[in-house]
């Protein structure tokens, strides 16, 4: 899975709506897209804290920190 910026997005239909003779934001809204967001570092830190394990090392950690995040971009509520 690859994910783009908004900016990366905004770019591309930018190039289009030139040819189509429409805004950025009128593209977007056609396209009826979800937006995924991704949680702040509060909230990824709030997560840790609620599910710290002593038993984990550094590494396992850090790996359930990325499943959490990868969760979050798939639209999950984990």
């Amino acid at each position: 899975m690859k994910v783009y910026t908004e900016a990366d997005l905004k770019k591309v239909i930018s190039i289009y709506s030139e040819e189509y003779k429409t805004s950025t934001d009128e593209i977007l809204k056609e396209l009826n897209l979800t937006p995924i967001e991704l949680p702040s570092d509060e909230e990824i830190e709030d997560a840790s804290l609620e599910q710290n394990n002593d038993d984990l090392s550094p590494a396992e950690e850090f790996q359930r920190g990325a499943k959490y995040v990868i969760n979050k971009i798939q639209g999950g509520n984990k």
